[in-house]
């Protein structure tokens, strides 16, 4: 007896059909009998055959399989109208004479019931409803019936559970019709289950009337960089964008990820208000920038793996993200260098560098990627192997968008859109463009509009079948209504009190590495103090007595000080400046600006401590000055943390490391000018430097606890702990001022 069995596609429901009989044993997969494409179906993925109890499918080589959400290991019979997950790839099953299925249209995940009091939702396989993203917890949410009511229930997940938009912050009531999201994963709630609207987790891009105004600083009047775009980029679609210089690529593709939100227009994520709904889609959004977004000192696998555990909630196993690392090496063919450190000239090609780069963004396995000009300055060869990268990437349903100067390799492209002076004047088949603008090379375009205005251009595309193809058709058929977008505020991210522990000590273990991988630095760091403290030991004396012991105390004193101030200053100056693109794409996707800080901070500490007991211990044995030793130690200590934040305070207000080095003499030499020491202030001179001047009250806090007979002579102006007190005022003022830099850079950038 032959029974028609067909599989039917949540999002087509177009149907694939199979014919069964007792004889025949299929196979389901991209290379099997019956052949399934779709996110994470094997090459044999499954097999489907009949049994004495009916239609049956088993995994092969324990390949991700489930039946309604619950996942199988072995032979399990299916009845018509289930739904079957392979991988991330859905189909629902009908059977020929079965009872009527379900609306192919969605898939079910299984509610709460009398005899099921809550069905689990996450990444683990032993999941109720699993679903196998990197973006997803281990345990997610429950879904749980309480008084007659469903509660969905959020397990502080890293990625968030969003329910109608909104994240939600411990659990919250069910009613029909509202719409649950995790990760890109999207369900409707009819009243009894959650119905999968969207369970590949695919993006697709709509941009309506997007139009990005700023203020020209020479006119002191509006420029517009965009004017009106409409686009709609598809789920596995890859999308170039170039054109003549200034005409808003990077401002396109930066309005689109909402790096720079557009002032007038909506940008769509499947139909959701973007903009207003960041947090939702911030994790699923991959973002290559112009400049390479790694640390260059430690080896590629190391850089993968802190990103991982950065990115990736914290319940991710090291197992797992071994996998995730695995996985995005082969990707980006750089299987080989895994142990490689990246900085280059050596080993590291810049082609291979830029891979690092894309790799990095790769290990959260986003659903949408955006790539701004990452293959400038490339060979020819290496270009073109980037482009057939992409495009690999875009075949496994990932949205890619690419801004490129280099049109050789455009070809690859499904389709390419020109922008001119902020207007698009061709969205479509790269080869159709040559064509479109009757030209014999697409370089030649270049050319032909600016010999006429952009106006003309833009009107010509909007009455032309391309625009009609592949904005208008596509917009025409999307449901959505447009919403207002919300004002982009910064960067929101993941609050928990976990997961910022988590990413502070990740951050402190990527920031040792780096150290320690840079030896000549971190020698020099080491030995700048001993240094100083064998020439101060060497040069100035305290043997004597009367006014020599208390010059010689006294300068000392002063001169261990500058030092220590010195040495923090220097030490952390340059420390946020020069991995800026490396922290502007951390803080767009979850990271916290006060475990960033502290991650400088506490390392800096350590190493301020290590310095000014070297400089105190040598100057102390040369000079053999050991009295109040752990008092002047503390002092010099807190000296140096105040300069130590003083330096980070610098490093976040600067965008370049020249800037950053500039800046230090004009705040270092007031710390001799205005200690108290050189030249004795007037009231107006010590009362400004008191507050704001780290040697005053460092150095007046020395001189309370030098020998007897010298602060006799010459005591301090005001007691060790108001000056101690100050000292860490100070201090704090410095580090607020770091942290209102980093976030106005959220602003900015």
């Amino acid at each position: 007896m032959k029974i028609e069995v067909e599989l039917r596609t949540r999002r087509t429901g177009r149907g694939i059909s199979i014919g069964l009989d007792p004889n025949n044993d299929l196979s389901l997969g991209t290379e099997g009998d019956i052949v399934l494409n779709g996110k994470g179906v094997a090459a044999r993925h499954a097999r489907i055959f009949m049994a004495d109890s009916g239609v049956v499918i088993a995994p092969i080589d324990q390949a991700p399989l489930a039946v309604n959400g619950k996942p199988v290991q072995s032979a399990t019979r299916v009845n018509d109208g289930d739904w079957l997950a392979l991988g991330s790839a859905f189909y629902q099953i009908n059977i020929a004479g079965g009872a009527a299925p379900h609306p192919p249209s969605a898939g079910e995940m299984p509610a709460a019931s009398a005899t099921q009091a809550r069905v689990s939702i996450g990444r683990l396989p032993e999941c109720d409803f699993s679903i196998p993203s990197p973006l997803v917890s281990r345990v997610h949410a429950y879904l749980r019936m309480d008084g007659g009511q469903f509660i969905l229930e959020d397990q502080n997940s890293t990625n968030g559970t969003f329910l109608n938009g909104e994240r939600i912050v411990g659990s919250a009531v069910l009613k029909r019709g509202d719409k649950v999201e995790i990760a890109t994963f999207a369900f409707l709630f009819t009243g009894d289950a959650l119905e999968a609207i969207d369970e590949a987790g695919l993006v697709r891009l709509e941009a309506r009337g997007v139009t990005k105004e700023v203020l020209d600083h020479t006119t002191k009047k509006p420029r517009r960089l965009l004017d009106g775009i409409d686009l709609v980029v598809e789920p596995g679609e890859f999308v170039a964008i170039f054109g003549t210089s200034g005409s808003g690529k990077s401002t396109l593709l930066d309005t689109l990820n909402g790096r720079r939100p557009a002032n007038i227009g909506k940008v769509l994520y499947n139909g959701t208000d973007f903009y207003a709904s960041l947090d939702l889609f911030r994790a699923a959004i991959g973002y290559v920038p112009q400049q390479d977004i790694v640390h260059r000192k430690i080896r590629v696998k190391d850089a993968l793996h802190y990103t991982a555990r950065l990115r990736l909630p914290s319940d991710t196993s090291d197992e797992e993200i071994s996998s995730h690392i695995d996985r995005v090496l082969a990707q980006v063919g750089l299987d080989d260098k895994a142990m490689s450190p990246i900085d280059t000239p050596s080993p590291l090609s810049g082609g291979q560098l830029k891979r690092v780069s894309l790799a990095v963004e790769l290990i959260a396995n986003p659903n949408i990627l955006f790539l701004d000009e990452v293959t400038s300055g490339l060979d020819a060869g290496t270009d073109k192997k980037m482009m057939q990268l992409f495009s690999e990437l875009a075949a496994g349903n990932k949205t890619v968008v690419c801004v490129t100067h280099t049109l050789e390799n455009i070809d690859v492209c499904h389709l390419v859109l020109l922008l001119h002076r902020g207007r698009i004047v061709y969205y479509g088949p790269p080869g159709d463009a040559l064509r479109y603008f009757d030209v014999g090379r697409l370089s030649d375009v270049y050319e032909k509009i600016e010999s006429m205005p952009a106006e003309y251009w833009a009107d010509k595309f909007l009455n032309s079948e391309y625009y009609r193809k592949y904005i208008g058709g596509r917009i025409a058929s999307s449901e959505t209504p447009v919403r207002d977008a919300a004002v982009l505020e910064g960067s929101a991210g993941n609050k928990g009190l976990r997961a910022r522990f988590s990413q502070l000590a990740t951050l402190i273990r990527r920031y040792l590495d780096l150290l320690l991988s840079d030896r000549k630095n971190l020698a020099i760091l080491l030995l700048q103090a001993p240094l100083i403290g064998l020439l101060i030991g060497l040069v100035f004396d305290v043997s004597g007595h009367g006014p020599a012991r208390v010059a010689g105390e006294t300068q000392i004193g002063f001169m261990l000080v500058l030092s220590a101030i010195w040495c923090g200053c220097l030490n952390s100056t340059r420390e946020v400046v020069k991995e800026l693109p490396i922290y502007l794409r951390e803080r767009a996707v979850n990271l916290g600006i006060i475990p960033y800080l502290l991650s400088k901070l506490l390392p800096l500490a350590v190493l301020c401590f290590l310095q000014c007991l070297a400089l105190l211990g040598i100057v102390s044995v040369l000079t053999s000055w050991f009295i109040n030793f752990a008092a002047r130690l503390g002092i010099l200590f807190l000296a140096g943390m105040a300069a130590t934040a003083m330096g980070l305070a610098i490093s976040t207000f600067v965008d370049s490391n020249d800037k950053a080095v500039a800046v230090v003499p004009i705040l270092l030499i007031p710390q001799v000018i205005l200690s108290n020491f050189i030249v004795h202030l007037g009231k107006i001179g010590e009362a400004i430097a008191r507050f704001s001047v780290v040697s005053f009250a460092s150095f007046d806090a020395i001189k309370a606890v030098l020998s007897e007979e010298v602060t006799r002579a010459a005591p301090a102006q005001y007691t060790l702990t108001v000056n101690v007190m100050t000292t860490i005022a100070i201090t704090a003022v410095f580090l607020l001022a770091a942290l209102l830099g980093l976030k106005l850079k959220d602003y900015r950038n």
